[in-house]
This record gives structure tokens, C-alpha cells and sequence, in this order.
């Protein structure tokens, strides 16, 4: 579905304003809330106005967040595609949906056939359900779920990638070609190509759109524009690239050196990328975000334009975080708060109140089932592991609805002499797993343990620690990427009872 040649005529500059159109909020309409639900893809909350990093330029983004509520403190549930995607789609944890890598999905026989997933809830409650990209992990489960979570007036649009030249020699490049050969630009005018269908042509039930950017995901593949928009020799590096004092080796990967391919593998937790090297990978990274941000720009222009914005919530947010250098860390696959934590803007037009505001909440993924559903003015879904945090769109200061955010991920050392060296679980069956990591983050500390796996009872056992981590977030407010989780305080005699304390936490909410 293709939007109007006029109407790509006005978008032509998507970094304008979006145009402001605030209800007075009260009872939803008579055709319900629309909700258009974008999710991209390894983008961690390094956006100009919005998260405080001046040097990436995100002006849709931050024009956006400008007019919605900014939520600092978001995380995952697990810190790799696929898992969080599980996770987020179906509001449970991956404990809950057996989906730890890149093998599993909820739709198994064994886990969840018959769950309703986000999507489908909507789809249940007479709404027409339209995506594509990347919203599930292509694969899992099969179809991205069709014909159960999407209704069929239109066809999901899947992800079909153009990869960098052959030859590349970098996870990034910079090609000077048509738009239309760029995935996110597609998948932009696709969507655009539904919101105007479902205000001229399916006016009668309100709408769920997902959109799945590809982008900032490796590779890192934009045009030239959003590369000049970047000198990779004025580009900061982090701080503290070495991993943090007193860190298990388990707790570290060197997974990021496939991610960052064609460059050398001899780094590790004591031995950094050269300084060049890390500038020209931030360059590529923050391109590949600027790409991005214009691509959504352009759709939630489309909003506006088709008189979409007074009705609809719309939801965005990463799947995950991503590590650029710090604690000599690339890519995801960690339990560290950069590996976590994701961006989280979200808009409920009749919800004035929320407009142009922040909180410190902490939220997790699994909530933007219920908290969606709520907004929509639905009846709360069953049998989730999240919780709604709509009531902080009545009010940002809103008592805390929930004191952490827990996350996970597991282990599989191919050398257990080297446990930080070639240890990522991606393929590997979940009954061979060698530990899981288990992590409570709280208004001052963020905690990890990493346990013994039992491939039996696929769980860790409490009794077989390989490691502890204790880091201290005081004054941490989410801007400063270098401050914190760089020395490891979990075995100093005055954190016995924090370690105690949070060791209950994780018991509680993992089970035994």
C-alpha cells in the first residue's frame, strides 16, 4: 500500500514540525483509540533533545517527545532480539515464554499457543491490525504471527534487507542510492500507505499499526546525507572502556566482535578497540540512528496529515540497548544498564496532562501491553506478567507502581578458562545453556547473579553462584553513559544486607 503522490509531495521534508493537535481529553470516541506502535531496532536512548546527547541529530524524535510523555527509565527484559521481542509482544517475561535466543518462540506447543499477543488483543476487540518490519524476530514465531496477531485487509510487510556493497569491509557504509532501497524507507512509506488507508477507505473501527525499523541495526547502511552529518574525529569515545573493577569474567562478552565484524578480534575486557576505530563505529551507529529517526518522521507527519493525531496513541521505544565502547563492550548481549535500558516516548493525545512531560518511573516492556490496552480503553488483558503504567499519564508523579526492573541473559563459554570469550547462547539449545544471569535494577543499585543452569528444569540454581555484581546508580540520571557500573562493590562488607536484599528480590520474581 503506497500513500499519494501528493502526499509524499508535502513530506518531502520530514524534519518539520509535527503540527500540534491536543483533544481535551475525556471519553474515548465512538470508534475507540487508534495506537500506532513503532519499535526499532538496537536504538539506546541517545537522542539529542529528548535524552540529553547533543551530538546525534534526532530532530523528529525530539520533536515528537517534545509534545508526548518521556519515560528515563525503561528497560527490556533480555538484552537480544528475539527474547525481547517475545517478551514485549505477549507481556510475559522469558522465563514465561521459554524464548532466551534465537531457537525458541511463545508459540510453541510447550509455551503459549493459544496466548493472545498484543496485537491479537486488539484484533479481538474489533480493531483492524496492520504491521510490518521488525516486530517479532523474523522466524519466531513463524509468519510474524500470521493470521493470529494480524488481521488481513492488508498484508503484513516483512522485513527483506539490502545489505552493504560486497567487499565492505565495515559493519557500516554510506550508499548513494534511491530511497526505495532502503528497508526503513520502505517500511515508512508503507506505513504512511496504512494510515491513509485507515482514514479514507477502513474509517469504521479503530486502528493498531505496528511498524518494526530495521535501523540502527547492524549493518549500519544509510545515505551519504546522515553520514555528513557526523566527523568521525570529533566524535567522543567512552570514558571507561576496560570492563568495570572487580567484574566476573562471566559477566563480560566479546560477542561484540562479530557484531563489529571485519575489525580485529583481539579485544577483551582489558583491551579496547583502537581509539579510530571506536570514532568511525559511532559515526556509522549515530548515521544509522539519524536515518531512522527521519524515516519516523515522515510517518508520524502522515498522522497528522490524514487527522489521525487527535485519536491515536502512539507508542516507540528500542527493543533494547546497545554498547558503543563503554566497559570495552559492542552490541547488546550483557546485563549492563546500557544493555537495558531503552528509549520510551509515548503520546496519549487525550491525556493533556502527559503532553511535553517526563518521568523517573521505573517501566519495563512487558508493560506496553497493559498500559496500551488501558489507554485504548480496553479491559485488562489476563494473565500477563506486566503491569499498566497508565496512571502516569494522569499524573508524572504518580506513585511508584513498581520498584525495579528485572532482566536476563545467558552464558554458553566455549573455554570455561576464558568465561568472557566467546560465550553467547544464540544458538544453542536452552537445555545446554552453562549459566543465566538473573539482574534487579532499583532506584540506587542495579544487581546481577549468575547462576548454574539447570537444563532440566530450565532454570539457575540459587545454591550455584558463578558470579555477583553490585553497581551503584546513585545520582544517576540517565544522561551520562561513562559514570556509573564501573567498579563492582559486591563483596564489600557494608553492601552484605543491599546484596541480601536484592538477592530476595530476584528469588521473588524468578521463583525458586
Amino acid at each position: 500500500m503506497a500513500p499519494s503522490l501528493v502526499f509524499l509531495a508535502c513530506c518531502a521534508l520530514v524534519c518539520s514540525s509535527l503540527a500540534t493537535q491536543v483533544s481535551g481529553g475525556g471519553a474515548a470516541s465512538e470508534r475507540g483509540y487508534n495506537v500506532l506502535f513503532i519499535v526499532v531496532d538496537d536504538l539506546r536512548p541517545e537522542l539529542n533533545e529528548t535524552y540529553g546527547h547533543p551530538v546525534i541529530s534526532t530532530p523528529n524524535l525530539d520533536n515528537f517527545a517534545s509534545q508526548s510523555l518521556v519515560f528515563d527509565r525503561a528497560y527490556c527484559q533480555e538484552a537480544v532480539c528475539a527474547p525481547s521481542r517475545n517478551s514485549f509482544m505477549t507481556g510475559r517475561r522469558p522465563d514465561t515464554t521459554k524464548s532466551w535466543n534465537f531457537k525458541n518462540h511463545f508459540r510453541q506447543p510447550d509455551v503459549g499457543p493459544n496466548w493472545i499477543s498484543l496485537p491479537q488483543y486488539f484484533k479481538n476487540h474489533g480493531y483492524y491490525t496492520w504491521g510490518g518490519g521488525k516486530l517479532y524476530h523474523p522466524g519466531l514465531p513463524p509468519n510474524n504471527d500470521e493470521p493470529l496477531s494480524w488481521s488481513q485487509e492488508m498484508p503484513y510487510f516483512p522485513v527483506k534487507e539490502t545489505p552493504c556493497p560486497a567487499g565492505t569491509k565495515t559493519p557500516f557504509c554510506s550508499v548513494d542510492a534511491p530511497l526505495d532501497n532502503f528497508f526503513d524507507h520502505r517500511l515508512s512509506q508503507h506505513t504512511i500507505g496504512l494510515l491513509e488507508s485507515a482514514a479514507v477507505n477502513f474509517s469504521d473501527k479503530p486502528f493498531f499499526i505496528g511498524a518494526g525499523f530495521r535501523r540502527p541495526h547492524i549493518s549500519w547502511r544509510a545515505p551519504p546525507q546522515f553520514f555528513d552529518l557526523y566527523n568521525a574525529t570529533e566524535i567522543s569515545v567512552a570514558k571507561h572502556q576496560m570492563a568495570p573493577k572487580g567484574m566476573p569474567d562471566i559477566a563480560f562478552t566479546t560477542e561484540g566482535a562479530a557484531d563489529i565484524r571485519h575489525w580485529p578480534r583481539n579485544f577483551g575486557p582489558e583491551n579496547p578497540e583502537p581509539e579510530d576505530a571506536q570514532q568511525m563505529l559511532r559515526r556509522g551507529y549515530y548515521a544509522a540512528v539519524s536515518f531512522v529517526d527521519a524515516q519516523i518522521g515522515a510517518v508520524l507527519k502522515a498522522l497528522d496529515h490524514y487527522g489521525l493525531s487527535n485519536n491515536t496513541i502512539v507508542a516507540v521505544h528500542g527493543d533494547h540497548g546497545w554498547q558503543l565502547g563503554e566497559h570495552g563492550e559492542w552490541a547488546k548481549h550483557t546485563n549492563f544498564e546500557l544493555a537495558a535500558r531503552v528509549p520510551l516516548i509515548m503520546r496519549a493525545p487525550f491525556k493533556p496532562q502527559s503532553l511535553g512531560k517526563r518521568t523517573n518511573a521505573i517501566v519495563e516492556l512487558i508493560d506496553m501491553y497493559p498500559t496500551l490496552a488501558e489507554l485504548a480503553g480496553l479491559p485488562p488483558p489476563p494473565d500477563l506478567n506486566g503491569t499498566s503504567f497508565a496512571p502516569y499519564f494522569d499524573d508524572t508523579a504518580h506513585q511508584p507502581l513498581k520498584q525495579a526492573a528485572f532482566f536476563q541473559f545467558p552464558r554458553c563459554p566455549k573455554n570455561l578458562s576464558r568465561l568472557w570469550d566467546e560465550n553467547i547462547c544464540l544458538s544453542v539449545d536452552r537445555t545446554k545453556f552453562y549459566s543465566m544471569g538473573y539482574s534487579v535494577r532499583v532506584e540506587q543499585y542495579r544487581y546481577t547473579e549468575w547462576l548454574k543452569w539447570n537444563g532440566t528444569r530450565l532454570h539457575g540454581e540459587w545454591d550455584q553462584q558463578l558470579g555477583v555484581e553490585l553497581y551503584d546508580h546513585t545520582g544517576d540520571t540517565g544522561r551520562d553513559f561513562d559514570a556509573f557500573e564501573n567498579e563492582n562493590i559486591a563483596n564489600q562488607p557494608d553492601m552484605k544486607a543491599t546484596v541480601e536484599k536484592l538477592h530476595a528480590m530476584l528469588v521473588v520474581n524468578y521463583g525458586p
